[in-house]
């Protein structure tokens, strides 16, 4: 039997948003994190991360809901529903509460260690027939 196409992903059966948007959302209410926290722990754009929750975002890309899910100490696991639909879901494995300050500390050190000169590279000598 072949496919036909209705207009739709063969996979997605969402209409306006995929559901891991709000699994997102979700988690993001239950931390109390802003885009701005967000992104200056995670790297991720705080418009991206916005865009995921309340603006125009469809489906969101899968390495940059990583990034924020597992610094938040979340991880993936998809739930088949009854009528035979994926549904993602997001749970929460470390326990306690998020240090947003010292992942900021680390987040910093990283970047400065990631800023220093190299060093400088030794001229080559020059070949003695003529070629560089």
């Amino acid at each position: 039997m072949r496919f036909k196409w209705n207009g739709e992903r063969r996979g997605y059966r969402f209409k306006d948003k995929d559901k891991l948007c709000d699994a997102i959302r979700t988690m993001l209410e239950d931390e109390g994190a802003s885009p701005g926290e967000v992104h200056a722990t995670t790297g991720v754009a705080a418009q991206t991360v916005h865009n995921w929750t309340d603006g125009p975002t469809r489906m969101p890309q899968n390495a940059c809901v990583m990034a924020v899910t597992n610094i938040y100490g979340y991880a993936r696991r998809d739930v088949l529903d009854k009528d035979g639909s994926i549904v993602p879901a997001l749970v929460k494995l470390r326990r306690g509460r998020f240090d947003v300050q010292a992942e900021r500390e680390a987040q910093a050190d990283y970047w400065v260690k990631q800023g220093k000169p190299k060093k400088k590279k030794r001229a080559r000598k020059k070949k003695a027939n003529g070629h560089a």
